[in-house]
């Protein structure tokens, strides 16, 4: 008796979690997590001998509240992407499609259609509309979008719970990261490493995650000189690059440094580029 009535139980709550996905009733994925507004130094400062041109200068950037996923976008979140969509997966990978696995080999005008496809399944405003060959972003939709650089370093330093760390969430990246060292030459399931302060997983290794801005090399260092100004700290306002950060399953501890970047065309696709979302606001 005891044994039905679990089993009826158990039953129950498949069919409950299937009926509310099917009727969108879906706010549960992606789990996010609440970054507070705060002021932080951005890029590399002069005593980060690994650093770039490009991650300097350091300068003082304030980042208003948002919201970001604890995990990256998943194959299986992109598989009822393309279901919905009729569209084909990309590229299959060596290792396959494993549900838990971050998606990779999207572009960035796919990470950003995926966005906007979501925010709409999950009744959100969209943040992205075309406008010709250009995307623009409406930074005050509700709607999910990808990160700016400025977002995701501060997000990725722990917010306003940072405690300093040399990566995200430990001094030691064999805690947080899977990264050239670990992975076999694979990505791995979602959060299967320790989270940083805010509760966010695999900000360093896994896959490169897919950002806002254009990439110049030198736009930190002509915003210090005074020479543009990017009063909300989006990045500049052309280019033909987009960022990607983070570093991945395939990536040197150098690259998994927080103020790190790579330059990457939109319409390439990488089997160690994958996306996070973020969001402004919550319903």
């Amino acid at each position: 008796m005891k044994n039905n009535y679990i089993l009826k139980t158990i039953l129950l709550t498949i069919v409950s979690v299937s009926l509310s996905f099917a009727q969108g009733n879906d706010h549960a994925w992606p789990e996010m997590a609440k970054v507070e507004s705060g002021t932080f130094m951005f890029g590399a400062s002069k005593k980060d001998m690994q650093a770039e041109k490009d991650e300097k200068p350091q300068r003082k950037v304030s980042v208003k509240e948002f919201y970001m996923s604890k995990f990256e976008v998943t194959v299986w979140e992109w598989k009822e992407y393309t279901k919905a969509n009729k569209l084909k997966m990309p590229k299959t990978q060596a290792w396959g499609w494993n549900n838990d696995f971050p998606i990779t080999n999207v572009t960035w005008e796919q990470a950003v259609d995926f966005c906007n496809w979501l925010s709409v399944k999950q009744g959100y405003n969209k943040a992205y509309t075309r406008v010709g060959p250009r995307y623009v972003c409406d930074f005050e939709s509700n709607g999910f979008r990808l990160p700016t650089e400025a977002e995701w370093e501060f997000a990725a330093h722990g917010g306003r719970k940072g405690k300093g760390y040399k990566y995200v969430g430990a001094n030691d990246l064999e805690l947080t990261s899977w990264n050239v060292t670990n992975s076999e030459a694979r990505p791995h399931a979602y959060g299967s490493k320790y989270a940083n302060e805010l509760g966010i997983f695999d900000m360093n290794g896994n896959v490169w995650e897919w950002c806002w801005d254009f990439y110049d090399a030198n736009h930190n260092k002509a915003v210090k000189a005074g020479m543009v100004q990017d009063t909300n700290n989006r990045g500049p306002r052309r280019g033909e690059r987009r960022i990607v950060k983070g570093g991945s399953w395939d990536s040197k501890s150098s690259f998994c440094r927080i103020t790190n970047k790579v330059s990457t065309l939109p319409g390439n696709t990488y089997e160690f580029y994958g996306m996070r979302l973020v969001q402004t606001k919550r319903f």
